[in-house]
């Protein structure tokens, strides 16, 4: 029985990795066909820019994973997920359009963990999703400060959209890739330094700052897609 059970096992993660290849192969099409917009000097402190020694978390909503996964350039960072089984499916996808994974809680395990998952990301920036696994929508949790109080690094928010996408609903949020042929926008902020050994509250105030930041630019993008304001935009390809 436990021989077959296993058998079963081998082979859904074999199906797995094929359906996450064929998926991760249509979204690299799709943004062949995309332009690539990033927003002000926001390519310099991007997971591809050189910032010497400095490496940073970027806060990434759930829903916006896919713009910054399929930027077009290869990314020196790794991704924070769940050690929940959930999370398998992300995992795969990640692996499979070149992007490390560490699988991990910034809740559990107290400061000793922290210090392996920084470990783990040696020389890497670390990929957080907030307000994920399980939400809510947009709503930032502690892990990302802590883990920034803890480890020294700064946390970068960001903002990604497009003219035109298509929005995938799920369970408790969704999750948007952009249609062919159309712009996908890039903003991101600046660094926000977290002192060491946080109390609680401050811990909270930290947490709020960078939910403010992540809304701020969330705003701003917005407002500049709806007003046109192009003088601020550069091209993907001009800022290679």
């Amino acid at each position: 029985m436990s021989r077959r059970s296993n058998r079963l096992k081998i082979k859904s993660r074999a199906l797995l990795g094929v359906l996450n290849s064929c998926v991760v192969i249509l979204i690299r099409l799709i943004f062949k066909t995309t332009r690539l917009e990033y927003v002000g000097d926001s390519t310099k402190r991007c997971p591809f820019a050189d910032t010497g020694t400095d490496r940073y978390l970027y806060s990434v909503w759930h829903d916006s994973v896919i713009p910054p996964l399929f930027s077009g350039r290869k990314h020196n960072s790794v991704a924070l997920i769940s050690q929940h089984r959930d999370a398998d499916t992300i995992e795969a996808m990640l692996k499979a359009a070149g992007m490390g994974a560490i699988r991990g809680s910034t809740s559990r395990g107290g400061a000793s963990a922290i210090k392996k998952l920084i470990k783990l990301a040696e020389g890497k920036h670390v990929v957080i999703t907030p307000d994920g696994p399980r939400g809510p929508h947009h709503k930032m949790k502690s892990g990302i400060v802590f883990l920034a109080s803890h480890s020294g690094r700064s946390v970068i928010p960001t903002a990604f959209s497009a003219t035109s996408y298509w929005k995938f609903q799920g369970s408790w949020t969704s999750i948007w890739i952009p249609k062919p042929f159309s712009k996908v926008f890039y903003l991101v902020g600046e660094p926000i330094t977290v002192p060491e050994n946080l109390s609680r509250d401050q811990l909270n105030d930290y947490t709020e700052l960078v939910q403010e930041k992540m809304e701020d630019l969330e705003r701003e993008l917005k407002h500049l897609i709806s007003d046109n304001t192009v003088e601020e935009i550069v091209s993907f390809k001009k800022a290679a």
